[in-house]
C-alpha cells in the first residue's frame, strides 16, 4: 500500500448522541453500508461520496481512505469498516454523516467517542466534529478532542448545546500531518453508556488562585477524577487528583482549585477514569488572567498634618475613605497611581482615620489634623 511520507496515526472514533433525540440515528455510523473495495485510499471527495451512502466528502486534502478488517492499519471499533482521514501541511481531509432527522438548536447533546493513536508514531491530531445544516460542510464547530494517546482506545465525551438544526455531522482533523481513523457512530439507545453524565463545569477566579467546579447527575464505575492544565489549549498536564463515588444515580458535586498565581489565560479540563483504567475528556475550559490580590499597605503623611495629606499604597487604585472621631465620614473617593494627596486645610482638628479599601480587603491607619 502506498501512503502518503507524512507519519501516520491511528484514531477510532465511536460518537454517539443521546439527549433529545427522539427517534434519530445515524444512517450509516458503522460505515457498513458502501460499495468499496477493500483498502482503497486516497480518494478524491466525489470518489468517497459516490461510495460511502449517506456521507459527503468535502476536505481541501480530497484523499480520504476506506478500509476493511483485511487492512494493515488495525482493525475498526466494531463491524467492518472504517474511514481514515488524512491531515497535511495545514489542509485535512474531512467528511459529513448524515442523521435521520435534525437536531433542535438550542437544546444540549452528549457526544462521546474512542480514539487511539498507533503505537508505531506519535501522539497526534485531535478530532474535530461539527453540526452543519447541508451535508458537505464543516457548520459550526462543536468540539476538538485532546491529542490521541498510543496503543490503546480512550472514551471520551463532551455535551454541547445544538448550534443550528443540522442533520450532518461534520468530522476533520487538525493539527501536524498525520491520519486518522474514524468508525462506529451510534445515536441513541444501543449504545455504549456514559461512564459519568457530567452536567457542569466552571471555573472562576479566586483572589491567587482558579476555582474547578463540576456536577455529575450520574456515575458507573468512577474511580477518580484528574485535573489538567495547559498554557495552549493543547498540551496538558496533571495538577491534581479527585475520587470519583464509584457508582451513583445521585447528582454529586465536585471542586479543586489550583493555588498557583495566574499570570497569562491557562486552560483546564478534567479526565475521568474508570476502575478498569479506560477514561474520558470534558471540555476544555479557558480561563481569563486572575488579577493578583495584594494585601493593602499604605502610609500616610505628614503626620500630624494641617494642609497636604499624601498617602502612597502599594496597590494601583484603592477606595479612599476619611471618618472623623465620630464615625462620620468626611471623605470618600477612588483613588489611583499608586496614591494620592488630599488637602485637609478645611478639616477640623482632631483625629481621623484613613481607610483604604481594595478587592474586599481594608487597612486602616489614624492620622491628627492640626
Amino acid at each position: 500500500m502506498l501512503k502518503k511520507t507524512f507519519k501516520v496515526l491511528s484514531l477510532i472514533l465511536i460518537v454517539f448522541i443521546t439527549n433529545q433525540l427522539s427517534g434519530q440515528t445515524f444512517l450509516n455510523g458503522s460505515f457498513e453500508i458502501n460499495t468499496s473495495s477493500p483498502c482503497n485510499y486516497n480518494m478524491p471527495n466525489a470518489t468517497f461520496t459516490s461510495l460511502m451512502a449517506n456521507s459527503t466528502g468535502y476536505g481541501v486534502q480530497s484523499q480520504l481512505d476506506i478500509m476493511n478488517n483485511t487492512c494493515p492499519y488495525g482493525t475498526p471499533q466494531n463491524g467492518l469498516w472504517m474511514v481514515s482521514l488524512a491531515t497535511n501541511g495545514g489542509t485535512t481531509d474531512a467528511f459529513t454523516t448524515m442523521l435521520s432527522a435534525p437536531l433542535v438548536a438550542g437544546n444540549t447533546y452528549i457526544m462521546s467517542f474512542y480514539d487511539r493513536g498507533d503505537p508505531n508514531y506519535p501522539p497526534g491530531v485531535p478530532i474535530q466534529i461539527g453540526i452543519s445544516t447541508v451535508a458537505g460542510a464543516g457548520g459550526t464547530i462543536v468540539y476538538t478532542g485532546p491529542v490521541p494517546l498510543n496503543g490503546p482506545w480512550s472514551f471520551r465525551s463532551f455535551s454541547f448545546v445544538a448550534p443550528n438544526n443540522g442533520q450532518h455531522v461534520s468530522i476533520s482533523t487538525t493539527g501536524a500531518p498525520l491520519w486518522t481513523f474514524v468508525d462506529n457512530f451510534c445515536l441513541g439507545a444501543g449504545c455504549v453508556p456514559l461512564p459519568i453524565e457530567l452536567t457542569n463545569f466552571t471555573n472562576n477566579c479566586k483572589g491567587n488562585s482558579v476555582e474547578l467546579n463540576w456536577t455529575t447527575a450520574t456515575e458507573k464505575d468512577n474511580d477518580y477524577f484528574t485535573v489538567e492544565k495547559s498554557k495552549d489549549a493543547y498540551n496538558f498536564f496533571e495538577i491534581g487528583r479527585v475520587k470519583g463515588a464509584g457508582n451513583s444515580n445521585s447528582l454529586l458535586k465536585y471542586e479543586f482549585t489550583d493555588a498557583n498565581l495566574q499570570t497569562e489565560v491557562s486552560y483546564y479540563r478534567i479526565k475521568q477514569t474508570d476502575f478498569d483504567k479506560s477514561f474520558t475528556y470534558s471540555q476544555i475550559l479557558s480561563s481569563e488572567k486572575c488579577k493578583p490580590v495584594y494585601d493593602v499597605q499604605f502610609d500616610i503623611f505628614p503626620n500630624p498634618s494641617n494642609d497636604q495629606l499624601k498617602i502612597n499604597s502599594n496597590v494601583f487604585s484603592a477606595k479612599i475613605i476619611i471618618v472623623n472621631a465620630l464615625g462620620k465620614i468626611i471623605y470618600e473617593s477612588n483613588t489611583e497611581y499608586y496614591g494620592t494627596s488630599l488637602d485637609v486645610s478645611q478639616f477640623e482638628n482632631g483625629l481621623y482615620f484613613v481607610q483604604m479599601i481594595n478587592d474586599g480587603t481594608i487597612q486602616t491607619k489614624k492620622f491628627i489634623k492640626n
